[in-house]
């Protein structure tokens, strides 16, 4: 499975975690629990539905915060909702894909690269 290491900032501290990486979401999606753990406050954010493979929806609060995927350090707009229930978080195209110019499955050798082109 696709499961790849990124780091979420918060005002104060980062946290490293585990996510799925799923070019089918739309959005990165993370639970509540790590907004509580690295004090991202979720007043003000933006709701978001997502539509999941039941049919059903899961509510989610938006906000735009600093990831770390290998070495690269970028903005997002990531999801946590408490009602994920899939037992992993999930890296989504928007926000993570956009910021890459590859973003490559490997299914024989298992592996997932993000890459950028070099300038010059």
């Amino acid at each position: 499975m696709p499961i790849i290491p990124i780091i979420l900032y918060g005002p104060n501290t980062s946290i490293g975690v585990e996510a799925y990486v799923d070019s089918g979401a739309s959005f990165s999606v993370f639970s509540f629990e790590l907004a509580k753990e690295f004090e991202i406050s979720l007043e003000g954010a933006r709701n978001q539905y997502f539509v999941v493979g039941d049919g059903g929806s899961i509510p989610s609060k938006l906000v735009r915060i600093p990831v770390q995927i290998g070495t690269d350090k970028f903005l997002s707009e990531v999801a946590f909702s408490g009602r994920l229930n899939i037992g992993f978080n999930l890296i989504g195209r928007r926000g993570v894909f956009e910021y890459f110019d590859e973003v490559v499955f490997n299914e024989k050798a298992r592996e997932v690269s993000f890459r950028k082109k070099v300038k010059g």
